[in-house]
């Protein structure tokens, strides 16, 4: 056989069979090595993916302990009320009083619902106050059984009050006798007259007793009078190819019931004046169903929505701030719904450092201004930062606490470290046609926030560090 120039062709039927059979040695090679490769990177991940250290022994207060304060309800006329006590409880009781007439008491009771872990058991109540005045102050206090707590106190706002403040905390995911309830207080010190405060996941260092424990000693007195909202986080799920929220979530939390059926509880959304607050639960988007669940409630949701705020809080973040990681899924997800239905302010934690980003393009509408994303923490491990381009601020190495206020006009964002040191600021201003604009009053960044962590210089090269410096000052450069 010749080709069109007349040159012979020989076929080397040896060769072909050589490199038939190398083929089918390399793909034998492959399907052979994969099970061993995927064994292998199971084993180096075990403990972070799959492994959960057995909940040491614990024994509940025979007192009503864990004492929170949220809501499920209309926040001007209702207030829920949570806490833990020992098996032996059948009955909860809640007294209730208020200020103005405090010889007129109601009596609540709640049964028990009884949680049994591997470290222990503990009985949780949970009472509903509703019918409760705008304006006023009440005074409550909890028992189990004949065992009473202190009495603590409360304020209902006025439906004219459409301005307010709230505080805003990321992950916490503090040690046993760890020290965020300094930061915690010095939060409410700043912000006195806060409405409530918001948790961002990562609450609790793993699902276990005493974890929920040193939670809500730190929150002290806080808790029992300032009402909570919070999103889940990863460490308050159980490890596993399907990983489980723990039980003590939705006996602390008494939140609406208005998610998706196989979220209730976590997939919510809140009223306060002015503001839609809308709570997903990242961490419990494990296959393509459960996605879908919860971006096909959200679009409805905000379909629905004519608050003059929106405000979107989940765990993990849509834009990261830590080195290496990239939430795609949830851009992919969520980001066209945040731009079509102009959220305002989408909320998030898990990156361990914080991030805002306010220029990033709305999608939909291209010259309209799009949302602030804020990631934050507040949590003694640091994580590095990967000087995204996208983000205006950026920090490391330092807890921080947020205060925000929030009107008809505009929502005004602080971000403190945990020594209150001022570090960035914005505020979101919004006309009656409802158009937004952006102003910064932030100071300059500074390399003492970008500097790498201790675990960095532990586990990298001189050359990985000199790579991080040269991204830290160029960074730096670019947004100063």
């Amino acid at each position: 056989m010749q080709n069109k120039w007349g040159v012979p062709i020989c076929y080397n039927k040896k060769l072909n069979l050589e490199t038939h059979f190398q083929m089918k040695r390399t793909k034998k090679l492959f399907w052979l090595g994969l099970p061993i490769l995927i064994i292998f990177v199971m084993w180096l991940k075990w403990d972070n993916w799959f492994y959960n250290p057995p909940e040491p022994h614990y024994t509940s207060s025979t007192t009503p302990d864990r004492i929170l304060l949220s809501w499920s309800g209309d926040p001007l006329n209702s207030r829920d009320v949570t806490w833990q006590g020992d098996t032996l409880t059948q009955t909860g009781s809640l007294q209730i009083t208020s200020k103005s007439a405090p010889g007129d008491t109601i009596r609540y009771t709640s049964p028990s619902k009884i949680i049994k872990t591997s470290g222990g058991a503990s009985s949780f109540f949970r009472v509903g106050m509703k019918n409760l005045k705008e304006g006023e102050t009440y005074l409550y206090r909890v028992a189990n059984g004949s065992r009473w707590s202190d009495w603590y106190n409360f304020k209902i706002a006025n439906h004219t009050d459409s301005a307010y403040s709230f505080i805003f905390i990321g992950d916490v995911q503090d040690s046993i006798n760890g020290v965020s309830g300094k930061l915690f207080h010095r939060a409410y010190e700043s912000q006195p007259n806060a409405a409530f405060i918001m948790f961002i996941g990562d609450m609790i260092e793993r699902p276990h007793d005493a974890y929920w424990g040193e939670w809500f000693k730190a929150g002290g007195t806080l808790f029992r009078t300032i009402p909570v909202i919070a999103t889940p986080g990863n460490h308050e799920y159980h490890k596993g190819l399907i990983q489980e929220l723990d039980e003590r979530w939705m006996a602390h939390f008494s939140f609406p019931q208005n998610g998706p059926p196989n979220f209730l509880g976590r997939v919510c959304y809140w009223d306060y004046q002015n503001t839609r607050y809308i709570s997903m639960d990242s961490n419990g988007i494990q296959s393509i169903p459960s996605a879908f669940e919860q971006r096909k409630w959200l679009k409805s949701v905000l379909e629905n929505t004519h608050q003059r705020w929106i405000v979107l809080m989940m765990h993990h973040p849509i834009y990261s701030t830590s080195r290496g990681r990239d939430y795609f899924y949830l851009r992919a997800l969520f980001k066209p719904l945040i731009d079509q239905y102009n959220v305002d302010l989408v909320l998030v934690g898990h990156d361990h450092a914080y991030g805002r980003a306010a220029h990033i393009q709305n999608s939909k509408f291209k010259d309209k201004q799009g949302a602030v994303y804020v990631g934050t923490h507040a949590s003694p491990k640091w994580y590095d930062t990967g000087f995204s381009d996208k983000m205006d601020k950026l920090a490391t190495n330092t807890e921080m606490y947020q205060l925000l206020d929030v009107s008809n006009d505009s929502i005004r964002f602080r971000a403190y470290t945990a020594d209150s040191t001022y570090f960035d600021g914005f505020t979101i201003h919004k006309d009656a046609a409802g158009n937004r604009r952006v102003t910064e009053n932030a100071p300059k960044n500074s390399s003492e926030f970008l500097k790498p962590t201790k675990y960095f210089l532990r586990k990298n090269s001189k050359g990985d560090l000199e790579k991080y410096e040269q991204q830290m000052k160029d960074w730096e450069r670019s947004k100063n």
